[in-house]
C-alpha cells in the first residue's frame, strides 16, 4: 500500500510534506530524496567548499552552495531548462532556497570561472 503521505526534513520552518491528493505537482519530487542524502553525506556542502569564489560579495544574490546544488541537483545537461527549473518549488525546497534560484546566466558564469 502507498502512504498517503511523506514528510521530510524542514526548510527553515516551513514544514515539508509530500501528498498524493494532487495540487502543485513536479516531475522531479526524488530531488527532496536527494537532498535528504546530501544533508546526510554533505557532499554539495563539500564540493562548494573547494570552489573558490571569485564574485564579488557585494553582488552575489545566489550563495555558491546553492548554485552547485542547483546544478547538481537539476544536473540537465543543457543550462536552458534552468529558465524554468528556478521556478520549481520542488527544486528551490532541495536546494534550501525559498524563493527564485539562479538562471541560465549565472549557472554558466559559475561553470565558466571554474574552468579557469
Amino acid at each position: 500500500m502507498v502512504p498517503q503521505k511523506l514528510t521530510f526534513s524542514p526548510l527553515s520552518r516551513r514544514q515539508i510534506e509530500t501528498d498524493f491528493s494532487g495540487g502543485h505537482i513536479t516531475s522531479d519530487a526524488g530531488l527532496l530524496l536527494l537532498r535528504e542524502v546530501d544533508k546526510q553525506h554533505r557532499l554539495t556542502q563539500r564540493l562548494a567548499e573547494t570552489l573558490t569564489d571569485q564574485r564579488d560579495p557585494r553582488m552575489i544574490r545566489h550563495e555558491l552552495k546553492s548554485l552547485v546544488r542547483q546544478r547538481v541537483y537539476g544536473g540537465y545537461e543543457d543550462l536552458n531548462d534552468h529558465e524554468a527549473l528556478r521556478f520549481d518549488q520542488a527544486l528551490q525546497t532541495a536546494t534550501g532556497n525559498a524563493s527564485t534560484l539562479a538562471g541560465k546566466s549565472t549557472l554558466c558564469r559559475m561553470e565558466q570561472a571554474m574552468d579557469r
